[in-house]
């Protein structure tokens, strides 16, 4: 995940293909002059929308009695990928302090990530509803370690 959010393309993965996606859309995000955003953060719901159906669909049913995990998997890929732009941000300008800082803030969502993944694929964790059940375009299982659930 953190070679998708931080340039290097996904291989016929569709998560991976969406957060090197919203990688993108941070970065034109941050070049930009502000004002309207609005087309780059409808691209980016649409990306978060597109991961989260697809773990819905392959992430096996949680315990009853396990937690809620505050954000969908796709709201934190695409917050690695901000951070990942910010990162990229501060480096060509020279910031060093804001280097560190997003650097530091980009390693904890990893960590984060990576064991929101495992809570996930073992049951363990629950994540918010809001997927519509779309079909993905992929079957492989790469991001939530478990077979794809029969529908």
């Amino acid at each position: 995940m953190m070679q998708a959010v931080c340039g290097v393309a996904g291989d016929d993965d569709p998560v991976l293909t969406a957060a090197h996606e919203l990688a993108g859309l941070h970065e034109r995000r941050e070049q930009q002059i502000p004002g309207d955003t609005s087309d780059i953060d409808w691209a980016r719901a649409r990306l978060v929308c597109e991961i989260d159906r697809w773990v819905a669909l392959r992430a096996p049913t949680p315990a009853i009695s396990a937690p809620m995990h505050t954000e969908s998997i796709g709201a934190v890929v695409d917050r690695m990928a901000h951070f990942a732009a910010l990162t990229y941000r501060a480096l060509a300008y020279g910031a060093e302090a804001a280097l560190h800082a997003a650097q530091l803030r980009l390693h904890e969502l990893a960590c984060g990530y990576d064991d929101l993944i495992d809570e996930v694929a073992s049951g363990a964790r629950r994540l918010p509803d809001g997927a519509d059940g779309d079909t993905p375009e992929s079957d492989g299982t790469q991001h939530i370690r478990n077979k794809p659930r029969k529908e």
